[in-house]
């Protein structure tokens, strides 16, 4: 299995290279490459793709617009070109953030788009790009569109290992927002994407995730609990930003039915897991220290803003 880069913009090798430290040395070959190139340099001998790459963050595509949709939409093209010159088989990753998320509903894969935010939109534009190169150039491929994940490794700018880096530096926890969401643990949605890969339709798309929402607040109760003595918590009812719809719960049943997934992680679990993880890996997580201790409202907090080289004051970010 090849594991190839986004770009190389922003320091990006580092979040491909982490993974060849520990179980997966030996099983991955790390090709470092820029997924805007064309064409792009990739081994003859694969025989499918799996599509993860891209600029996952929310907050992110609200101060740097332009990079996002650029990155996103456009490594993704590349993808889908290089497959159908080759006629590789491709699965493309979507996300949840492509329904918006309206309050006390649960979206199957027939609901209508809603992006709120610059990153759900680019999202939005890689499943059209999709669907126009199996129309037009019979490529094969499938969608998925992943929820809410956490687990080991994850950059302690998201809601859970924000709150996991300052729960084993004994802090208050940090919890914005009354929104709500689902969560599938890391290891459910590498088994989900590898079910659908060997298993899914062509031409089909979907979604992965418990189909359980949570709110926020709910998440911080949860959090608090795991580090012995009960932490403060400081819960804010406000959301820094506009982006995010008041409840965003997506229904597993499709992959469930036709190829008999269901997430066998519960949140309460899996939330045991990632913090046992981080203390463990407490030098790591606390390399982001600067981050998971800064407030949400501007963009100190985001990991990818901190490695963001100079040449990203020139205007690009809003381009």
């Amino acid at each position: 299995m090849y594991l190839l880069d986004l770009d190389d913009f922003c320091c990006r090798l580092e979040y491909g290279s982490r993974l060849m430290g520990e179980a997966e040395q030996g099983r991955l070959h790390f090709l470092p490459g820029n997924l805007l190139d064309a064409p792009l340099e990739v081994p003859p001998q694969i025989d499918a793709v799996i599509h993860l790459a891209a600029w996952p963050h929310v907050d992110f595509s609200m101060h740097y617009p332009g990079l996002v949709v650029h990155n996103n939409v456009t490594s993704t093209q590349r993808l889908l070109h290089l497959c159908g010159d080759r006629g590789l088989p491709i699965l493309v990753t979507s996300s949840v953030e492509v329904y918006g998320g309206d309050q006390g509903r649960v979206y199957a894969e027939t609901a209508s788009y809603k992006p709120y935010s610059p990153y759900a939109a680019s999202k939005v534009s890689c499943e059209v790009l999709t669907q126009t190169y199996i129309q037009c150039f019979g490529i094969r491929a499938k969608l998925i569109r992943l929820t809410n994940l956490y687990g080991p490794w994850q950059a302690p700018d998201r809601i859970i290992p924000r709150n996991m880096g300052r729960l084993i530096d004994g802090v208050p926890l940090d919890i914005q927002g009354r929104v709500v969401r689902d969560f599938v643990y890391v290891t459910d949605a590498a088994e989900a994407i590898w079910t659908v890969m060997k298993h899914g339709r062509w031409g089909e798309i979907y979604n992965i995730s418990s189909g359980t929402g949570t709110d926020m607040q709910s998440v911080g109760r949860l959090m608090s609990r795991l580090g012995g003595e009960t932490p403060e918590v400081e819960l804010h009812t406000q959301e820094p930003t506009p982006s995010r719809g008041a409840s965003l719960v997506i229904d597993p049943a499709k992959i469930g039915t036709e190829l008999g997934w269901k997430a066998s992680v519960s949140l309460e679990e899996g939330l045991e897991r990632t913090y046992r993880w981080y203390l463990q890996h407490a030098e790591w997580a606390r390399a982001f220290r600067p981050q998971y201790l800064a407030e949400r409202r501007g963009r100190e907090f985001i990991v990818d803003v901190a490695r963001m080289p100079a040449k990203s004051s020139t205007g690009l970010e809003t381009a």
